[in-house]
């Protein structure tokens, strides 16, 4: 399948969300697919566009199998609220015609945040007919706030609207820690749309270093990731301090808006032993951790950050680097799940500083650190086995919105004239039937607590899935089963409920389905998500290469008085008898149906 992946960060671009980006197109390749990145000139984390790609907006390039376009955006050293936004609505904007034009893609990603150019790629799949997948690093702006880079109240909440909005509409959202999938289940998302997808390890890159004598030289601990205010790396100039004179050297290499002022309280407190060095591709990354006596991963003690887990984490066990990770919760687990590193409390000076010295005068106990840390992450954290569950999710996500990619039925000038008929009465319906929907609305709101509208999962063209809409006549709570399944007194019709499915008012909605191409006027009745028994015989008996109708053949021969297999009969003979006059006397047999309500339940 074709994949569009819209990402603002991709290498040359060094941290987690580059990394993350770039193992997932890679992962993709591998698994044969076609993908096409869209991204930013190469800026973060100094704000500078590199030189080599200073004028380089729209020009592509093959890496690794994988096409990289890249858009303009603008970019400044200076790091201000309204710079970042600038930065990331004008990525937004100018990634959207790459987005649209091109081979249309099966699938389109957004990795997120930034939100914006999330919008984006809802765009583009919209555009393109294409499923669309949220790949969720950071559960933005609800991370801001915990973390007190930004306040509740209009900019919070707008923020929130723009991540609601595309979002909602994904058919998969790919989350990186057990938290992030916590919270966003507590806001409603269903639990089948939220996979969880780890960061983890590039293990053909990052593995430990050849067996040789060390070299005499001071103990060196490392600390190389983000400098970011979730990390709370003050506590690491504490631990600074108080090693002071203990032969312990500490580099801190990366970058993030809070390396200044680190820097700045370093010199301050004169900790000459504490060194500050820029970011490193991830070859350059691996020789200093290979190089290092002990690893550290820091986050503050918050519970939201409890509910972060530092990538670095990975990259310092798949070396064989002993760690010290002074985190919470869910980092804590896997710290604790490896077997390559010790656990002390977040934000302390002194816990930290003593498990560096622990460390350092405990060879054994670093050996049996260094030797587990590889192998579990080789198990549990692979990118390469990582990114193959990226691929098989996507692969769901698309079979989901797309169905099987069966061959439509009808074709040529029968399909053409069928969905005409199909837009212009939809549409027609609709617009007549307004008065009417805002009556049985007003009804149904003043019969019953609950939405006007019904929404349930249904099967469609080629097994895929979308939102049937009905008007509700039921209790809130009924079961979300096929009638023949529910059992006796589960079933609690409303007083205004009983009068439209009598009447069949309740499918008046459903002009919506056709008018947008879920539906046709004429095909078989969509079968519920969870009828897997229906679905199946659909696709052996071929059917589900019909769009799915407001009425079919096998309603007017009996609708919900005959068995299924019978039903999956007649739809058959409908696809072998395929023709509009059919359709216009399905129709006609339709309406005397619904008159005599016959069949109705």
């Amino acid at each position: 399948m074709r994949i569009l992946f819209l990402t603002q960060y991709y290498p040359p671009e060094t941290g987690a969300a580059p990394a993350r980006a770039q193992h997932l197109a890679r992962a993709l390749v591998r698994a044969g697919h076609e993908v096409r990145v869209v991204t930013g000139l190469p800026n973060h984390p100094s704000g500078e566009v590199a030189p080599s790609f200073r004028g380089a907006a729209g020009r592509r390039e093959w890496v690794e199998g994988v096409e990289v376009e890249r858009a303009w955006l603008w970019a400044t050293p200076r790091k201000t609220a309204i710079t970042r936004l600038a930065n990331h609505l004008s990525f937004a904007v100018c990634s959207l015609p790459p987005a649209l034009r091109g081979p249309r893609p099966d699938v389109v990603i957004a990795s997120t945040p930034p939100l914006f150019h999330g919008l984006t790629a809802l765009a583009a799949a919209r555009w393109h007919g294409a499923a669309f997948v949220d790949d969720c690093r950071d559960d933005w702006p609800h991370a801001a706030i915990a973390l007190g880079e930004m306040r509740e109240g209009v900019v919070a909440r707008m923020l929130d609207a723009v991540a609601q909005t595309f979002q909602r509409r994904a058919a998969r959202i790919l989350v990186v820690t057990p938290g992030m999938q916590r919270q966003l289940a507590a806001r409603g998302f269903e639990a089948r749309r939220l996979v969880l997808l780890p960061n983890g390890a590039d293990t053909e890159l990052f593995r430990p270093a050849p067996a040789e004598p060390r070299a005499e030289r001071e103990f060196t601990v490392v600390y190389a990731g983000t400098h970011g205010l979730v990390h709370g790396m003050d506590a690491l100039l504490d631990a600074a301090e108080r090693l002071v004179g203990e032969g312990v050297r500490m580099r801190f290499v990366g970058d993030g808006v809070a390396r200044p002022a680190l820097e700045r309280r370093a010199r301050e407190r004169g900790l000459a032993h504490v060194t500050f060095e820029d970011s490193v591709p991830p070859e350059g990354l691996v020789r200093i951790l290979q190089q290092s006596d002990v690893c550290l991963a820091t986050t503050r003690a918050s519970v939201f950050a409890g509910e972060t887990v530092p990538v670095k984490l990975f990259d310092s066990l798949a070396c064989g680097v002993p760690l010290l990770a002074a985190v919470r919760g869910d980092a804590a687990e896997v710290v604790e799940a490896s077997g390559g590193g010790l656990v002390v409390p977040p934000e302390d000076g002194a816990a930290i500083a003593a498990g560096i010295l622990r460390l350092r005068d405990d060879a054994a106990l670093r050996q049996r650190l260094a030797a587990a840390g590889p192998a579990w992450v080789a198990q549990h954290r692979s990118r390469r086995a990582l990114g193959e569950r990226a691929a098989a999710v996507i692969e769901e996500a698309r079979l989901e919105t797309h169905g099987r990619g069966v061959p439509p039925r009808p074709t040529g000038a029968h399909a053409v004239i069928k969905r005409l008929f199909d837009v212009t009465l939809s549409a027609v319906g609709l617009v007549l039937s307004a008065p009417l929907l805002l009556l049985i609305a007003i009804a149904i709101r003043l019969d019953s607590s609950g939405p006007v509208l019904f929404r349930q999962r249904r099967s469609g063209r080629g097994s895929g899935e979308f939102v049937m809409l009905k008007f509700r006549s039921m209790a809130v709570g009924t079961p979300d089963l096929p009638t023949h399944l529910v059992q006796p007194g589960a079933v609690r019709v409303t007083r205004v409920g009983a009068f439209l499915r009598r009447t069949s008012l309740d499918e008046l909605p459903q002009l919506w389905n056709i008018l947008r191409g879920d539906m046709s006027f004429v095909g078989p009745r969509p079968a519920l998500y969870n009828q897997h028994d229906l679905i199946a015989l659909r696709q052996e008996a071929g059917v589900d290469a019909l769009v799915p109708g407001l009425t079919g053949w096998a309603q007017v021969n009996g609708r919900d008085d005959i068995p299924m297999d019978q039903k999956v009969r007649y739809d058959r003979e409908y696809l072998e008898r395929l023709s509009l006059s059919l359709d216009f006397a399905i129709l006609l047999r339709t309406a005397l149906a619904v008159f005599t309500a016959r069949g109705a339940r």
